[in-house]
């Protein structure tokens, strides 16, 4: 898992690029079951407030598919990255998204963290085959 702990002078380079990702984007720390970091997409796709994100627990996102969530977060750790279409996200207004996750493990002052990129799905299970 490669190390991403801050070094001198590169922190800022790395927010600001997180920041202004247009992907949905989550830092995750699976051991404490919270969002450490979330970018402005990510706060528009589910809705909250960035408060309100980094409050949030992961679990309260997946609350239906804990064990699935669970087992898909554990291969990411062992295997350094994964990517799933199974998962869904709870928006804060209670609607679920059918979601593309890809996960990536680093480490970073000792702690293990996943890079969390999502893509809302949802338009694509309203689309006509065909379309």
């Amino acid at each position: 898992m490669p190390d991403l702990a801050p070094r001198a002078g590169r922190r800022g380079v790395y927010e600001e690029l997180f920041d202004q990702a247009r992907d949905p984007a989550f830092v995750i720390d699976p051991v404490e079951d919270r969002i450490v970091a979330a970018n402005s997409a990510a706060c528009e796709l589910l809705g909250y407030s960035s408060e309100e994100l980094l409050a949030t627990p992961v679990s309260r996102i997946h609350p239906a598919e804990l064990p699935q969530l669970h087992a898909f977060v554990g291969r990411v750790l062992r295997d350094g990255a994964g990517t799933t279409l199974t998962l869904t996200c709870r928006t804060v207004s209670g609607d679920f998204l059918p979601a593309e996750m890809s996960l990536n493990a680093f480490s970073s002052g000792g702690r293990s963290l996943i890079l969390a990129l999502v893509q809302d799905r949802s338009g694509h299970r309203r689309r006509a085959p065909g379309d």
